[in-house]
């Protein structure tokens, strides 16, 4: 019953990493405007954020919805300035590839990024709120909920890491060398659509 509930989270939480959302916009815009480390930072940090998001949906974060009705309204607030000011800044962007030796955000900066893009994102609320706590029944023992917990942030991990990881391959860097300025562009058109439909939602 446990393995069956656990491939079920699994599979769910799967589906819901590949979707294009702020966190790939977030870890992608990185790797290449920064390179591979500063992907792999904000990688870890979105990964961090699902660690602590499992966590409190693990000891019932529903609970604490229900009984904080305001939180979820400030908690969407946040998030939509948020991703309004990551769109300000792509759509700032001249769009110019970094130099060899120039300086790059520090590791620290981009795990901030990235932990705060999935920690202030209502969606990922809600998600971990609905979803994992339907899943995962009271009868399941410490043991069995530290092995939901570890498999999710692992495998929320190993795929922030692969997207960082092609998006600074030379390769691809080569390809959006001309074209980063509106990738740069279109990036910062779709975290302000983030951002006006989750202002929208805490309303």
């Amino acid at each position: 019953m446990f393995l069956h509930t656990l491939l079920l989270i699994l599979t769910i939480h799967a589906v819901a990493l590949i979707s294009p959302g702020p966190d790939f916009a977030v870890v992608t815009r990185l790797s290449i405007v920064s390179g591979r480390r500063a992907g792999l930072w904000a990688a870890a940090g979105v990964a961090s954020a699902i660690g602590l998001y499992t966590l409190v949906s693990l000891l019932g974060l529903t609970l604490v919805l229900a009984a904080l009705p305001g939180l979820s309204r400030a908690l969407s607030i946040a998030g939509a300035l948020y991703l309004m000011w990551l769109g300000i800044q792509c759509l700032r962007s001249k769009g110019h590839m970094p130099e060899s030796g120039s300086s790059a955000p520090s590791g620290r900066r981009a795990y901030v990024t990235g932990f705060f893009t999935n920690l202030l994102n209502p969606k990922a609320m809600l998600y971990f709120g609905s979803i994992l706590s339907q899943a995962v029944t009271p009868d399941l023992g410490g043991a069995h909920l530290a092995v939901v917990w570890t498999l999710l942030v692992a495998e929320s991990l190993l795929w922030f890491a692969l997207v960082a990881t092609l998006f600074s391959a030379p390769r691809m860097l080569q390809w959006l060398r001309t074209r980063l300025r509106w990738f740069d562009r279109a990036i910062g058109v779709v975290l302000l659509g983030l951002a006006a439909k989750v202002g929208s939602s805490g309303m």
